[in-house]
């Protein structure tokens, strides 16, 4: 920890509430789309190796429960009728169309990731708290509780 010349705050646990909306645009069901087959297969084919990414992040599953799910970790299914595509391409190279967006959106090794429910959708979930928390908790373990 750096050093500094001012008094240390002590350790302390801080309840946050966020409230704001987000737009989800029309979109058809998951199970209706041709390419949810392809998370399917995903989900088939990786699921007995899988580990919280957190887990494997830490090193030790001493701050994971709950089951394991997958996590559409930079586009929400949900949300892929409002994207830019041409934002997702620069961060993506793998997509480079509409329809290699849609094969990735539901297969892609680089938007798909195993969560345990407390790091997904818990208190300490991805789903859950800011992003600022969420990236604080990729270097501090015991961050989100």
């Amino acid at each position: 920890m750096p050093a500094h010349d001012h008094q240390p705050v002590p350790a302390h646990d801080q309840a946050v509430t966020h409230r704001y909306s987000v737009h989800y645009p029309d979109h058809a069901p998951r199970e209706s789309d041709p390419h949810y087959r392809l998370f399917e297969e995903y989900r088939r084919r990786t699921h007995p190796t899988a580990r919280c990414a957190m887990a494997i992040r830490y090193g030790t599953a001493t701050h994971c429960s709950g089951g394991l799910e997958l996590h559409h970790a930079a586009v929400e299914f949900a949300v892929a009728n409002e994207v830019d595509l041409g934002l997702v391409t620069k961060d993506f190279p793998e997509v480079h169309d509409a329809e290699s967006f849609e094969r990735w959106l539901e297969s892609g090794e680089s938007q798909l990731v195993w969560l345990c429910t407390h790091h997904h959708r818990g208190n300490a979930g991805v789903h859950v708290v800011s992003a600022a928390d969420w990236a604080a908790a990729q270097y501090a373990p015991g961050f989100l509780r």
